[in-house]
This record gives structure tokens, sequence and C-alpha cells, in this order.
């Protein structure tokens, strides 16, 4: 059984489905005891730095926080800090934790009953923390403080907080960035191995392939180094992790267009060649603005910020819709190759609209979409390039039964032309001395008794038999015709049906002729005649018990066709493969001298005959000649 490309794609999503979905319900189903506690927040401006101790000192207005608040309420165009408040429950056990999911922050402190249990703060731009407490039975009713603050828009804590079992804690701790840790494994993976395939092909368009190498990588390590998870199990590696997630985002902007250039051309004008051009020039300024606030300390970081956040959203997005619709353009066109690059092209680009629109508008918002819509992109590339190494699979079995079929012929012709040799030498030697011998026979049968008569009758038809097989061997050894005219196939299966019918008789089947008066071929009589008998008595020395023998012929184009169908035993695969060797046959008594010299009678007459067969079905021979008309 074969599996396609595009079946091939879909069981890979199905896959990445369960690896992302299964992880989940399996941590799920161990929160049965994991508690959610609710929050209090106060937000201040970027100017207030409000420390603890005078935070305990005032008396501030907290409000309480639900999940439509950061929705609906909050107004984060000024809000840079934030106090949280959460009550732990009173029954607390020594093996218990604290889970805060999605704390937004580059400066977080976190105080339980006004002792500094976590102190942490960065410089770069990522800023979703997962933190996990452990706590014990002293802990118990106490009050936790969280101080947070970040240069961006986002601060605080945007999901619940949960205690519980300090082991069901981990596992949710570490659930959340699970999918993309996976996928984005995967897409690396995926690209490892391309790039192996690539070492042991030859031919290979070596552009194409390690553009679309370059687009899964970047993709791979996107995905990868955005989920929290990594961050938190590798806190002193942030920075390199930011700076990764940064390149391969920034990389991805010039490889995507040198990928649509590789797949589908350069495009109206050569307008994606000076897409991907640009994008190298679009890079190359941030890493100058990049090394200048390095080497000013910082002084221009804003502008090295807004050029790489704001500015290369609106580049990414406009330069993913320019590319879908380029391939667009060449999919109109007919290209193939292009429609199933539009169509991946084209939800990943919606993927990245929608997401970039939420994060602009929605006060809290994380990428999610955008993963699924590399992965399309992903897959969409794949079966691009596979759809070829498919065909030339395909062609190479073709040509695997082709190259079988002629050495079988070329085996069936070496052994053809040794009979023919050793025929033609010993058939004339033989014949002379069973002529005269038959002739002696003769003579004893007039002089001997009766009982000695019937012996040397027997004799004289195994001569007979003996002489029909020197005939065989001799039509084999020279099928060329002495007489050649017009056959009307009517009147010669007429008597063919005269001659078999006694035999089809007696084997209990009906032969059934269906061969119309204008039908003409040119060869010689004698010798259609014997090749149709073979093919005839075959079919019905094949049919046990009841059955029918069916002759159609008629005429197409230049050729006529001859069909002989029977409702025999059948042949298996290998059985119709030597069907037509010398000496292959698969009756008790059979020479296989019949089928061989009927496939040379054919042959002289400038025919073919092609059987198919199944067991227990029947067989049917397709019989073609040039039309004599």
């Amino acid at each position: 059984m074969k599996i396609g490309p595009r079946v091939s794609a879909a069981i890979i999503l199905c896959l990445l489905g369960v690896l992302f979905i299964l992880p989940q319900a399996v941590l799920h189903a161990q929160e049965k005891d994991i508690q959610k506690l609710s929050r209090d927040m106060l937000w201040f401006n970027d100017s207030v730095n409000l420390s603890y101790e005078e935070l305990m000192e005032g008396n501030y207005k907290w409000t309480a926080i639900d999940d439509s608040y950061f929705a609906d309420e909050m107004d984060p165009s000024t809000v840079h800090a934030a106090w949280t408040r959460i009550k732990l429950p009173a029954d607390l056990d020594e093996r218990s934790g604290l889970l805060l999911e999605y704390i937004y922050g580059q400066q977080i402190d976190i105080y339980i009953d006004g002792e500094r249990v976590i102190g942490q703060s960065n410089n770069y731009p990522f800023d979703r923390n997962h933190i996990l407490l452990s706590l014990d039975q002293e802990d118990a009713g106490k009050v936790v403080y969280i101080w947070t603050h970040s240069s961006d828009r986002t601060v605080g804590l945007s999901e619940d907080a949960w205690t519980g079992s300090y082991i069901d804690l981990s596992g949710m701790y570490l659930r959340d960035g699970l999918s993309s840790v996976l996928i984005g494994g995967i897409l690396l993976l995926l690209a490892v191995l391309i790039e192996v395939t690539c070492l042991f092909m030859t031919r290979v368009n070596t552009r194409q392939w390690s553009s679309m190498m370059g687009v899964i990588i970047c993709f791979g390590l996107a995905v990868l180094l955005y989920s929290p998870t990594l961050y938190t199990l590798y806190p002193d590696y942030s920075e390199i992790l930011v700076t990764g997630f940064e390149a391969a985002l920034i990389l991805l902007l010039p490889l995507l267009a040198y990928c649509f250039e590789q797949m589908i051309g350069p495009g109206p004008g050569g307008l994606i060649n000076k897409l991907w051009k640009s994008m190298l020039v679009y890079i190359a300024f941030c890493m100058l603005v990049r090394v200048v606030n390095a080497l000013t300390g910082d002084v221009i970081y804003a502008f090295y910020e807004f050029l790489t956040r704001p500015v290369f959203g609106v580049v990414f997005i406009v330069e993913l819709i320019l590319l879908t619709y380029f391939a667009i353009l060449e999919a109109l066109k007919g290209n193939r190759k292009a429609y199933l690059l539009s169509c991946g092209s084209g939800i990943f680009t919606v993927a990245a609209v929608v997401e970039w629109i939420l994060y602009y508008t929605l006060n809290w918002y994380d990428f999610w979409m955008i993963k699924w819509g590399m992965l399309a992109f992903t897959v969409t590339l794949v079966i691009i390039k596979t759809n070829p190494l498919w065909g030339k699979h395909e062609q190479v079995e073709l040509y695997t039964k082709e190259l079988e079929v002629f050495n079988n012929e070329l085996q069936r012709s070496e052994k053809i032309k040794i009979i023919s040799e050793l025929a033609a030498s010993v058939a004339h030697e033989v014949r002379n001395p069973l002529q005269v011998t038959r002739g002696f026979l003769q003579l004893m049968s007039k002089q001997e008794n009766l009982r000695n008569r019937r012996y040397v009758s027997i004799a004289i038809e195994e001569l007979d038999r003996a002489s029909e097989i020197i005939n065989d061997f001799l039509t084999f050894a020279k099928p060329e015709f002495d007489q050649i005219r017009l056959i009307n196939l009517a009147e010669e299966f007429n008597h063919i049906e005269g001659v078999l019918i006694p035999m089809a008789n007696l084997e209990g089947c009906v032969i059934t002729m269906d061969v119309p008066e204008n039908l003409w071929v040119r060869g010689n009589t004698s010798k259609f005649k014997q090749a149709f008998i073979n093919i005839l008595k075959n079919s019905i020395e094949a049919i046990q018990g009841s059955g029918e023998v069916r002759v159609k012929a008629y005429s197409r184009g230049k050729e006529i066709f001859i069909h002989v169908q029977d409702t025999g035993i059948g042949m298996n695969e290998q059985e119709l493969m030597r069907l037509g060797e010398p000496y292959f046959s698969n009756k008790t008594k059979g020479t296989g001298l019949g089928m061989m010299v009927t496939f040379r009678i054919i042959e002289a007459m400038d025919g073919s005959i092609e059987y198919s067969s199944e067991k227990g079905i029947g067989t049917e021979a397709v019989i073609r000649f040039p039309s004599g008309t």
C-alpha cells in the first residue's frame, strides 16, 4: 500500500495534534486537588517605585481581579508597575506549592510574610514568566505580595494563581510551553533530516532545498525560543535565548522571500528578488543600530526596540501579504507548485495578521496561532518538494517492472533462438526415419493377426503424434509463410468452431462467436487456424465442469482486435509471465510447444498477443493484427 505525500502530511499534523493535546490531558487529570486563588492588584505609572515597606505603611485601594478586567477595564498606556496580593489557604501541607502563570515583568520581587523569597530582573524584552514556589505548613494563611515592573506595556499577573501539591503543580509549570517545545523541536529535526537527505541525493536543486531548510530552521527556533519553558528551566541563558529568538525572526525575512523566488521564480518585474534583497538591507541597518547602541551604553535602545518590534511587525506582515499575492498570481497561470504554496502561505499570513491585530488591541495576549501557521506552511513546503520525489519513485517502480519484462523477453528470445537452431537441424533428420517406420508398420498391420494389429495401430498413432511435434518444431523454427493472402475472420472462425465443438461438448462448455463478416487480415490460413485452435483448445481444457468460451472480434482504427475469453480456472501472475516459454505447460502431458508455436505464428503475422487472468475467474487473450483492408 502506498501512502501519498498529502496523506503523509495529514498524518504528521494528526501526530502533532496528539503530541499537543495528550500531555495537557494527562496533566489536567492530575489537577483535581489544585485550588485556584483570588488576587488583588495595584497599578502605578513608570515614575512610581513603591517598596514593600511603603506598601505596608500606606493605605491603598486594592482591585479584585477577574479574567474580564484585563480585557475591558485596564488601560495599559501609562501602567509600568504593579503590586499583586494573594491570600494563601489555611490548609497547606508540607509539600505544597504556589504556581504563578503568566506573570509579566522584567523586574519581579515576591514577598511572603515580609520576607523576599524571589528577586529577579533582566534588561531583555522577554517578560513572560512562570514561577513555582515551594510552600510548607508554616505558610498557611499568609499573604503573598508580588512587585512587577516592565518597560513594556504588559505588567502583573494576567492568569490565575494556583496552590496544591508541588508535584502536580510542576506538571502545570511545564505544560504551557510544552507544545511550542515539541513543534519547534520537530521543525528543527525536519530541517536536519532534509539536510541529511540532500547529502545522498544527486541532481538536487541545492538553492531550493537550502532555502526551504533555512526557513524551517527559523520557524523551529522562533517557536522553540518563544516557549517560557526554556526560560524557566535555563534562567541563566535567558538573554542568549532571547537573542536567538530575535535572530530567527529577523533572518526569516530574507529567507522567506528567497524561498519563494526559488519555488515560483523572481515574480513580476523581479519584485520577489528585490524584496529579499531589501530585507537584507533592513537586517544590516538593524545590526548597525544594535552595534551603535551597545557602544553608546543603550542610549538609542528605544529606537532599536522600535525598529525590531513595531517596525518589524509591519514589515513582516507586508512581506507575507506580497509573497502570498505573488504566489496566487502564479497559481492563476496554472502553476501547481504556486497553488500549493499560496495555500500554505495564505494560512500563515492570516494567522500572522490576526495575531498581530490581537496583540496590539488586547491588553494581554500571547501568540499561539502563528506557530500553527508556521507548521502548516512547512507541511506545504515539504509536499511541494516531495511530490516530484514520489513521481520519481513511481517511475523507478515502472522502469523496474519494464526491465523485468525485458529480461524475461530476452531470456525467452535466447531460448527460442537455441530451440530454433536445434529444431531446424534435427527435425528433418528425425522425420525421415519416422516416415519409413510408419510405412513398415502400415504393411505389418495388413499381415499381422488381429491381436498384434491393435499394437501396430497404437504405434502408428504415437508416430503421428511425434510427427505433429516435429511439425510444431519446424513451424517454430521457420514461422514465415509461403502463401500469404487475405483471410476473412468470420469464415476462419466458423471452420475453427466446427472443429472444436465436439471437444467442447465433451468438456461441457459452450463456444460463443461474435465475429463480423467484414474483418480481414493478411496471413496464412493454415497457420492462422493452427494458432487459434491452440488458443481455444487451452481455453476449453481450462474449464472444469460447465463453462463458456467467448470469441469476439472488432476493428479499431487500422487494427483488428480478437478477444478469446473463458470461465476456466485461471492463472496466477507467475504463470502468466511464463506463458509462451519453451516447454512451459500447465497440463500434465503438455510440452509447451503449442503456445510457443502460437506466439511465433502471431508474431510472424505482425500481430501481438496479451494475456490477463485471475485465479478462479478465468482467462482472456487479446490478439491484435494489422487490418488487411
